[in-house]
């Protein structure tokens, strides 16, 4: 089943582009997609920050970056770069520079996708246009409902009831992986 989440990038993209374009992880770069930006990822990264010195926003969120993870063998890496590429079309429409890569190191093919939070057409952020208002209305949610809407039509499989699941925030997530409670 795809599962699907963002988050946020502040300061440069550099190293995010770098780790999702590791040769080891995209059979040396055969499965990386672009668009607006270099497929090398220290150029991608220079375009990214050119298109930023022109936007208009003061925000200190430079990119956002979304996982998209299959069901082990659901996926060939083809279908997974063509999936991905659609999802990213639909929630982007055209407006972001991004860097796709399809991962083949793991069991599970998954997609990353980095992408510029400066829009190409007004130089307002991905903030200001697509994470204001109410909670329908958020990227994630958009994200996942774009991400199944895809998943349906090239019939692979989604998770059924994403309401009932308690999702936990990056930060909540990464102080369970250390071991230590986000409560305390």
């Amino acid at each position: 089943m795809a599962a699907s989440k963002i988050f946020s990038i502040t300061g440069s993209a550099s190293a995010a582009i770098a780790y999702i374009a590791n040769p080891d992880k995209t059979e040396n770069g055969k499965w990386i997609d672009t668009f607006m930006c270099s497929q090398d990822p220290k150029v991608a990264a220079k375009d990214f920050e050119e298109v930023s010195r022109t936007g208009t926003g003061r925000s200190t969120i430079t990119a956002q970056h979304f996982i998209v993870s299959f069901q082990p063998g659901e996926v060939t890496p083809k279908k997974a770069m063509e999936v991905g590429a659609e999802i990213a079309n639909k929630l982007l429409k055209s407006q972001y520079q991004h860097y796709l890569a399809v991962h083949t190191d793991r069991e599970h093919l998954h997609v990353h996708c980095i992408f510029n939070s400066t829009n190409l057409i007004d130089g307002k952020t991905f903030q200001t246009h697509s994470n204001q208002g109410k909670v329908s209305e958020r990227m994630w949610k958009m994200l996942r409902d774009i991400t199944d809407e895809v998943c349906h039509e090239h019939n692979l499989s989604v998770i059924k009831h994403p309401e009932r699941s308690k999702g936990k925030s990056h930060w909540e997530w990464d102080m369970n992986r250390q071991g230590l409670s986000w409560k305390a």
